[in-house]
């Protein structure tokens, strides 16, 4: 009896490091601010290699990601004889990163129409497809401004048909045609525009306190100087425990009302305060 219990505390012991993989490998949920457009399309903000931040669209409809050659030019990209580019990191505001990500790097006539006519009345960079949306699950409330993004143990089949230039020249022309419209019109979309619901900070949610990983340029939270490795301590005197706390807490605050938070900087305690911001 004595030999059978032991074997049985042995097996337990292998088994355990297992379990903590298989409990490790569980993705957890991500928010992911996001704004309704004039053309009630849904935006979101991504950092590509670190540059950025760039406004894509989620867009059921593509096969596969897009990013407009022109910023990629800017960001010296390369793709390859059929359109494709491996980019490094593509960080989603929120946190949500994937990494060596294969996108088609050109502009989509839906691009060119949209940014030529200013119908999102902001500048568009990219489209976010089938082939990144499938691989998660995604919880959209439009009457918020985070949506809900978690990994699935799915992988998507390579799309077929996309060719590795911009395909159909009548589609081309539809996106020159609305460009040309838009310069008649003179609409100009918003090329500047401010976050909406987030305090451009990602944070380590795994962290206690929270810790920042990163600050994206011209947010509320770089605006006031927030860095990298800070610890954030108090929302309005309000101790943060969790990424949840701070991101309730941030909801909840009236637009244009200032805020503080409560951080410490390399064992020193500072109180910064800030605007929220009114939209991406």
């Amino acid at each position: 009896m004595l030999f059978i219990r032991n074997a049985w505390i042995a097996f337990f012991i292998a088994l355990l490091p297992i379990l903590s993989i298989d409990a490790a490998d569980k993705a957890l949920p991500i928010e992911i601010p996001f704004r309704v457009t004039k053309s009630s399309h849904l935006v979101v903000r991504a950092k590509i290699n670190n540059k950025g931040p760039f406004n894509f669209i989620l867009d059921t409809g593509a096969p596969v990601t897009f990013f407009a050659a022109e910023p990629g030019k800017s960001l010296g990209l390369v793709s390859d004889e059929n359109g494709w580019c491996i980019l490094d990191k593509f960080l989603l505001e929120g946190g949500l990163l994937s990494e060596k990500m294969r996108v088609k790097l050109e502009t989509p006539f839906q691009l060119v129409g949209m940014n030529g006519m200013a119908l999102g009345g902001l500048e568009m960079h990219g489209l976010i497809g089938y082939d990144l949306l499938a691989k998660h699950k995604i919880e959209i409330d439009v009457s918020k401004d985070l949506m809900i993004w978690t990994l699935l143990d799915f992988k998507p089949k390579a799309p077929l048909g996309v060719s590795g230039k911009n395909s159909g020249s009548g589609l081309d022309a539809l996106g020159s045609f609305m460009k040309t419209i838009g310069a008649f019109t003179g609409k100009k979309q918003d090329l500047n525009p401010a976050l909406r619901g987030s305090l451009g900070i990602i944070i380590n949610p795994d962290s206690k306190p929270l810790a920042v990983l990163d600050v994206l340029k011209d947010s509320p939270g770089y605006k006031v100087n927030i860095q990298k490795g800070d610890l954030i301590l108090k929302f309005n005197d309000s101790e943060v425990t969790s990424l949840d706390d701070l991101s309730k807490m941030y909801r909840s605050a009236p637009e244009g009302k200032k805020i503080q938070l409560e951080i410490l900087r390399k064992k020193q305690v500072l109180a910064l305060e800030l605007t929220p911001g009114k939209g991406l």
